[in-house]
């Protein structure tokens, strides 16, 4: 395993609100850090989307089972929570995927079910409280048109499952022609997400910058590793999760 990242220029990926602390670590690790964000997180506005949120928002105190899927949805759906709830209901059993999103919810003053550094959907799906749960209200919160399969899942298991949709993922505008103008053969790129891997492919074919399927690319999983194959990345790595070190332990064995 390469011991610094000195000499090494990476390009990361994440939207520009979240970039911060993973940029700032592979600075000090002595890399040159060029960021274009290939994600965009905004909150649903539209007055259909308000009403839905707020309806589960008001009906939460009914819930058994509260999963949140990522960091945005702990922030979108507690500011929700806080705004209608003073105190925060104790009746549900928070489940988080993830240790960042975990934290994200002890930051909030929520403590939650999260199985480990590495939980991901189907992780979460072997948690042994959520094996028999006929009948039981389970909550999802998550951007819009997210993965399927807790959901399907817990209904298959007799779980009565609803959605809170709180954001939607989208292609920053600017990030084609940010790409088109970037002159630089980067040793590795990271992304943290299956979205972002599309639009960073997305954004490669737009700029003809096919040159970028060669280097080391950094996923959070073998589910986004092998979406990458499958859309042409040579050199692939597969991270423990999409945590910030075990990103950077899996970029300093790709470049060793």
């Amino acid at each position: 395993m390469a011991k610094s990242l000195h000499n090494k220029r990476i390009l990361t990926t994440r939207p520009a609100h979240q970039a911060g602390s993973w940029d700032a670590l592979l600075c000090a690790e002595g890399a040159t850090v060029d960021s274009i964000p290939m994600l965009a997180i905004d909150p649903l506005t539209e007055g259909a989307a308000q009403q839905a949120i707020k309806k589960r928002i008001l009906d939460f105190d009914q819930v058994d089972f509260a999963i949140f899927v990522s960091q945005n949805a702990v922030r979108y759906a507690v500011d929700w929570l806080e705004d209608y709830w003073p105190q925060i209901p104790q009746g549900p059993r928070y489940f988080a995927i993830g240790a960042a999103t975990a934290k994200a919810l002890l930051a909030r003053g929520i403590s939650c079910e999260h199985g480990g550094e590495h939980m991901n959907s189907e992780d979460l799906l072997a948690q042994p409280a959520l094996q028999e749960i006929s009948e039981q209200r389970v909550l999802i919160f998550r951007g819009a048109g997210g993965r399927t399969l807790i959901g399907d899942t817990l209904r298959a298991r007799g779980a009565r499952v609803d959605y809170c949709e709180l954001y939607r993922r989208c292609l920053p505008t600017n990030a084609p022609a940010d790409l088109a103008g970037y002159a630089f053969a980067p040793d590795a790129i990271t992304v943290h997400s299956g979205e972002t891997l599309a639009n960073l492919h997305t954004c490669i074919e737009r700029s003809n910058c096919a040159r970028l399927l060669r280097a080391a690319l950094i996923c959070p999983s073998a589910r986004v590793a092998e979406q990458a194959r499958a859309l042409g990345f040579t050199h692939a790595y597969t991270a423990l999760n999409a945590g910030d070190s075990a990103m950077l332990e899996a970029l300093l064995k790709a470049l060793d």
